[in-house]
């Protein structure tokens, strides 16, 4: 199946009408492998934008040096967003949620596709206004969490902002103790992030 579709205008749809974009998203019907591919995909894209603002903006010591690993960055980043998506689709059928994964997949895959644009338009923003920027950040980081909670809805068929805000707000804590606990085998703790809870 061939897809025609707008993206830039896809893309202001999701961030004012979040639920609208999602059902538009869900209505292509992507096949899971496709979904899993994108994800990789995109993940790989982060990390190298991730590893070339570094040297632009460097990132406080802790983190530097894994920023300074590309693969050991694209393991973690692809390891949290594996986590995330089955945590986030677990507490959502705990919570009666009626969604499928493939749905959730799809919304998560999308947002990410736009963060990681965001993380682009951050770069240079940074280089060109950097008062600018700072702006830039805080609007993607509220239009991230807003955009995030309506998915979650929509893609968990939970029906409901509020319910959506108790199953992110589950899965982050699942997933600091989660960190808190292998942290240390695969190195976290050298980036500031406490061996013992």
């Amino acid at each position: 199946m061939s897809l025609v579709v707008n993206w830039p205008q896809l893309a202001l749809l999701t961030v004012r009408d979040p639920k609208t974009a999602a059902a538009q998203i869900l209505g292509w019907q992507i096949e899971r492998n496709t979904l899993w591919m994108l994800a990789a995909l995109v993940i790989v894209c982060s990390t190298i934008v991730s590893y070339l603002s570094h040297f632009m903006t460097p990132v406080p010591p802790p983190y530097a040096s894994l920023v300074e690993q590309p693969l050991r960055l694209f393991a973690i980043m692809g390891g949290v967003f594996l986590i995330s998506v089955y945590l986030l689709f677990g507490v959502g059928r705990l919570m009666g949620a009626t969604g499928e994964l493939d749905d959730l997949l799809a919304l998560l895959v999308w947002l990410q596709i736009l963060r990681a644009l965001a993380q682009v338009a951050i770069l240079v923003t940074v280089l060109v206004a950097p008062v600018i920027a700072a702006f830039l950040v805080l609007f993607i980081l509220m239009a991230t969490l807003w955009i995030f909670v309506n998915f979650i809805s929509v893609g968990l068929h939970l029906n409901s902002l509020t319910r959506a805000v108790v199953v992110c707000l589950v899965t982050l804590l699942a997933i600091v103790f989660l960190i808190a606990l292998f942290g240390p085998m695969i190195g976290l703790n050298a980036l500031g992030v406490p061996a013992n809870v």
